[in-house]
């Protein structure tokens, strides 16, 4: 939850254990004024727009002004209804029935059905990367014209999660028969509906008038520009010339902070930033030479220059995944760097004299520019030789699809769920198995975990999973930044979200339109 604070609040307060603030003026309460054209930039733009071909943060973020959920995420983590008023789990936990809202319209003006959900599951089912997320789904069934079931192959606990996840956004039968794909064009049921998109320039919404939560949104507009230095995005919410910006470099929360005219938001994130390894390429098949990785990377330090501290360290379960956190001396302390044993491991796995990798990273993510170079120098002390290769953000994300990479700066909005956080990631043979690496004691955990609905006995199977993760290192948990946002103070009603996804932009509106 993000509170406001004044800023002598904000001297007081400790920015390790800070969970979530704002600074800025106050807010007054007062009814939202309809109207107007709100401005939002960014440094990257989406690589596409299809909610299930798509595997961008980009694009994520961006679903949500198009698109609806069967459930969402509220800021608290916890499902709450959004196309789906309702839903019910069969006794043996093997059928979830869900009611959906009637009269909810696409953009087009045909009225969303059960017909509309199959058909989006099926789709995602046939050719989705996420559509490991659903691998315990058998079918979904139309009960009526309002109804829909999920049958799964077992128990499946994360099914909740995944619907209001990555890729659970609803696609209208007619929209993907009109486009062929959604990449270049939107057909949902969201709050807004896309007019006009020039790469790398802006993409323009204009307004739902027929959505279903009535009376939202309340502007005309929204603008996303895209901005791909972010020293003009600082100094275009200087001047006033945008609204908003979701700031990707931190230390700019420093140079914001005291204007009088803005409001900052900063929270804590469900995503983390990660350094993927690569299990199938040369030494790091090893599982010692991947340990070496890990005690020889000073996480702090990568943390201090890539998010300029504003953050935290992380165990694979995130700070707003609350129910599922490990204490904090079980994970801690495989964080704490041990350059003598890391340099044993890599004698131990016959690579003393070290060896070179490439270590990719996307220029416009500012978290991975500045911490690959951290990263390689700490590598450096172990004898590895990482070369830091920029790869254009399209060409990266085909090349880490195709598991094309060594090592790579990565990261992700994070996951509600364990389920989805690791399943997909992680499993060997069920998953994406992001890093081409096989444990298969995890992988039988994980399984377990996915089917076991009591939520003591899955907290204790994802205790154990989380050991294991940071025993066998797929990839370095290095940090989970804060979210920081800037709006104009004539901007009210803005809202972060842990997953930084744009829910927020639904409920915004201008003082002057």
């Amino acid at each position: 939850m993000t509170t406001r604070l004044t800023r002598r609040d904000l001297l007081k307060a400790s920015g390790a254990a800070l969970a979530a603030l704002s600074v800025g003026r106050p807010a007054h309460a007062q009814a939202p004024k309809p109207g107007g054209t709100f401005v939002s930039a960014q440094t990257t733009e989406a690589t596409g727009l299809d909610p299930q071909l798509v595997p961008a943060f980009s694009r994520s973020r961006r679903s949500p002004m198009m698109y609806n959920q069967l459930v969402r995420f509220d800021a608290e983590m916890t499902p709450v209804p959004e196309l789906a008023e309702s839903w019910q789990i069969s006794p043996d936990g093997l059928t979830w029935t869900f009611k959906l809202r009637e009269g909810v319209r696409f953009h087009d003006g045909q009225e969303l059905t059960s017909a509309d959900v199959k058909f989006t599951f099926d789709r995602l089912f046939e050719k989705s990367p996420g559509k490991s997320d659903f691998i315990a789904v058998d079918r979904v069934e139309p009960t009526g014209r309002y109804g829909v079931k999920f049958l799964t192959k077992e128990p499946f606990a994360g099914l909740l999660a995944a619907l209001g996840g990555f890729w659970g956004f609803i696609l209208s039968e007619a929209g993907i028969k009109k486009h062929g794909d959604l990449n270049t064009a939107a057909l949902g049921t969201g709050p807004f509906m896309l007019q006009d998109w020039k790469v790398e320039q802006q993409m323009v919404l204009k307004r739902h008038p027929h959505y279903f939560k009535k009376g939202l949104p309340h502007v005309d507009e929204v603008i996303l520009r895209i901005i791909p230095d972010e020293a003009n995005i600082v100094a275009a919410l200087r001047t006033g010339q945008i609204h908003h910006a979701f700031l990707e470099d931190n230390k700019n929360f420093n140079l914001l902070k005291d204007e009088k005219t803005l409001t900052g938001y900063r929270s804590s994130r469900l995503g983390y930033d990660f350094l993927n390894i690569n299990a199938s390429r040369g030494p790091l098949r090893d599982v010692r030479v991947r340990q070496a990785i890990s005690w020889a990377v000073d996480r702090s330090q990568v943390l201090r220059v890539a998010a300029s501290g504003f953050g935290r360290l992380t165990a694979p379960a995130t700070a707003p995944m609350k129910q599922w956190q490990l204490p904090e001396e079980q994970w801690m302390r495989y964080y704490r760097p041990d350059l003598d044993r890391a340099k044993k491991l890599m004698a131990d796995a016959g690579q003393a004299g070290g060896f070179t990798v490439k270590l990719g990273v996307i220029p416009t993510f500012p978290t991975m520019v500045l911490g690959a170079p951290v990263v390689a120098a700490q590598l450096k002390r172990i004898g590895i030789t990482a070369e830091i290769e920029n790869v254009e953000y399209a060409v990266w994300i085909k090349r880490w699809l195709a598991k094309d990479f060594d090592l790579t700066m990565n990261t992700t909005p994070g996951y509600a769920d364990p389920d989805t956080a690791f399943f997909r990631a992680l499993h060997s043979t069920k998953g994406q198995n992001w890093n081409s690496w096989s444990v298969p004691e995890l992988d039988s955990l994980m399984e377990e975990g996915r089917r076991t609905l009591d939520q003591k006995k899955r907290k204790d199977i994802y205790d154990r999973v989380q050991i294991l993760i940071l025993e066998n290192v797929p990839h370095l948990w290095l940090f989970s930044a804060d979210t920081i946002d800037f709006t104009q103070a004539s901007v009210k009603g803005f809202k972060q979200h842990p997953m930084t996804l744009l829910y927020g932009f639904e409920g915004v509106s201008l003082d002057r339109a």
